[in-house]
């Protein structure tokens, strides 16, 4: 639990004492209050620390979870009269922190790498800078105008094809977040962004292999929940019985055992859909660890968790399941009195599965490791890749391998084609057959289903924005995570978006702000500083695991984690179950935003929503290409029901 919130004076004036009172009226679920006049300002911190050195005039209101005892008892105030701002980056822990420095006159605004903490402020040059954890404490604020931001409407309401870019801009014109892993330098005159995260892979050059690299996963995943449990009266974790959510319950449970501590409390989200059915595996985790187990339904009132989320979060929804399945298990763990609940939330965009190696492969063209990777992968019986095909368990070991390979080294044939002449081209396509030993018939249908899917695609929905709102509304350029995110993949050599996007940092605020209104604090042990870095480090090799995939978890948890969960190799299937969800609230809302006066008809072209409407509704329309229409269709109720509630009077 904890928060943050602030204003610096540039213009000699105190600060308005109804503003302070709104701000500590709004956020005081956050924790106990602590105030600290600084200057021409005020600094706050709700169930956090303000910092005040003993030897220099710097002063910091911190939220902050540390993960690590090395740090001192003032760790940003220290940090940063010994190096500066670049001491964030020497930190192991999730924050968000705002630190005077008077003899400089100068303020910094940081938050951690991956986003956990969230942080956003407002600037008026020459008057004021107001910084909170939370938007609604800055639009009380009586010298900011409120007033929605169009712009961000395009990002949010169309497809993505590739990793968005985290922004700085937020659903309020003139309100800003700080970019993770960058902090601001603050004046009367100018806030000028910094990107502070560097990665070290130094420490990891004497590791060799799978048991090196697994091991020294093990240790640091094991301090990463010790650290984070490390307080904590009650501890639960979500445990969906995928291998990410298993690992965070197993090595709790697992420590909790070890140090005599109250037994952990798991959460698993039933939805009542065959799809995303993981009971058994989940079991499997009861069974041999013994945690306190809860099997939760979402909640049923779909539209009022919307509403609700909306509320905490001072923006749409952003799941494409509505949050009436994330609030069940907050409004589980309240009703227990868990004050911390780990999550296991995108471990494989940190510790992956390892796969591109069949394309590290191809690239470098030692194609008998290829075909050997690639008998490797498809060995295990329970690999399903149905995204190949309906009826892969019916297919022959031959077929699968046929239709594996030819949809790796596709992509790779098309950039080849683009390049070379067609002579060329058919050259190497036979050449690949021969090597292979791929059949003409598994050929002609490869290109058939690419020429099928290439169809379709020309006719597939990516927004439903109108032609005048586009128009109205062009796109810009804006302040985001880009810069950082190419520098640290060109110095490293490592794919940094998958961890650091939009979607990520945004799932991780809206959890924070649901944890602190419910009275726990969400924690991801997969985000751990040195868990990230190994996770970055480790060779493709190593992740790959001969087939297997998700080294680093099979091999180093395999003490740990139960048999079914180390020989699992499928995931739950939620597009169903986002399908009958954005149903139920669509039927819960049209009436709301209907009318055509509804200030969604100025954003959204009403005949394009009905096709995503009519296409949701199909049961003939495949489910697998249903997820981009069950997106569409819920992001646009979700703004439609967030503009409809900023015209009502607070």
């Amino acid at each position: 639990m904890g928060g943050i919130a602030g204003m610096i004076r540039f213009d000699g004036q105190a600060v308005d004492s109804t503003d302070s009172t709104n701000i500590i009226r709004l956020l005081k679920h956050r924790g106990n209050v602590l105030s600290q006049s600084i200057d021409n300002g005020l600094f706050i911190a709700f169930g956090g620390t303000i910092e005040s050195h003993p030897n220099a005039p710097v002063f910091a209101t911190v939220d902050a979870d540390v993960f690590s005892a090395m740090f001192t008892e003032q760790p940003f105030t220290s940090g940063y009269l010994q190096t500066g701002a670049t001491s964030f980056n020497n930190l192991n822990a999730d924050f968000a922190v705002a630190l005077w420095d008077a003899h400089q006159q100068t303020l910094y605004c940081a938050r951690d790498a991956m986003g956990t903490k969230p942080l956003y402020y407002v600037h008026q040059p020459n008057r004021f800078f107001a910084f909170a954890s939370e938007i609604k404490a800055l639009t009380v604020l009586h010298e900011v105008a409120v007033k929605p931001n169009k712009h961000k409407f395009r990002e949010y309401l169309t497809w993505p094809t590739v990793y968005v870019h985290y922004s700085a801009e937020t659903f309020h014109e003139t309100i800003y977040s700080v970019l993770p892993g960058h902090y601001l330098q603050v004046n009367s005159k100018t806030v000028t962004e910094h990107a502070y995260w560097q990665l070290d892979f130094t420490k990891f050059k004497g590791l060799h292999g799978i048991d090196d690299y697994s091991a020294l996963f093990h240790d640091q995943f094991t301090v990463a929940i010790d650290s984070r449990m490390r307080g904590k009266k009650l501890v639960g974790s979500h445990l969906s019985g995928g291998l990410d959510s298993s690992s965070v319950s197993c090595v709790a449970q697992s420590l909790l055992i070890q140090q005599r501590r109250p037994t952990l409390h798991t959460f698993n989200i039933d939805t009542e859909q065959a799809l995303a059915e993981e009971q058994a595996y989940v079991q499997a985790v009861v069974d041999q660890w013994h945690p306190i187990h809860h099997r939760v339904h979402p909640v049923n009132d779909v539209l009022d968790s919307v509403l609700n989320i909306h509320h905490l979060f001072d923006r749409p929804e952003q799941f494409i399941i509505p949050s009436s399945f994330h609030l069940s298990v907050s409004l589980k763990a309240q009703e227990l009195g868990c004050d911390i609940l780990l999550t296991g939330h995108d471990g494989d965009s940190v510790i992956t599965t390892g796969f591109e190696f069949l394309d590290q492969l191809i690239s470098t063209e030692q194609w008998d490791e290829f075909e050997q990777a690639s008998r490797q992968f498809l060995a295990p019986r329970e690999r399903n890749i149905y995204t190949l095909s309906d009826r892969w368990p019916q297919l022959t070991d031959q077929a699968k391998y046929e239709k594996y390979v030819l949809s790796v080294i596709g992509s790779h044939l098309k950039k080849q084609f683009r390049k070379q002449p067609l002579p060329a081209f058919i050259t190497q396509m036979l050449d690949h057959k021969k090597r292979f030993g791929l059949s003409e018939s598994a050929i002609m249908a490869y290109v058939y289903q690419r020429i099928k899917v290439k169809f379709n695609q020309q006719t597939t929905i990516d927004n439903a924005l109108s032609e005048d709102f586009k128009r109205e509304v062009p796109l810009r350029p804006q302040q985001s995570t880009e810069q950082l995110v190419k520098s640290l993949s060109a110095e490293n050599h490592v794919a940094v978006e998958e961890i650091l996007n939009n979607t990520n940092v945004i799932c991780n605020e809206q959890m924070n702000h649901i944890g602190e209104y419910y009275g726990h604090t969400y924690s991801y042990p997969f985000f751990d500083k040195n868990v990230v870095e190994l996770g970055l480090a480790t060779p493709m090799s190593v992740r790959f695991y001969e087939g297997r995939g998700r080294g680093l978890i099979r091999h180093g948890l395999r003490n740990v984690l139960p048999s079914a969960l180390l020989s699992r190799f499928t995931k739950a299937n939620f597009v169903e179950y986002g399908t009958l969800a954005a149903l139920q609230l669509y039927e819960a809302t049209h009436d709301q935003f209907s009318a055509a006066s509804h200030p969604i008809w100025e954003i959204i072209d009403r005949r394009t929503f009905s096709k995503i409407v009519a296409i949701v509704s199909n049961p003939r329309f495949p489910s697998s290409r249903k997820t981009r229409y069950n997106w569409l269709l819920s992001r646009i109720i979700y703004l439609s029901l967030w503009l409809g509630s900023l015209e009502k009077p607070s």
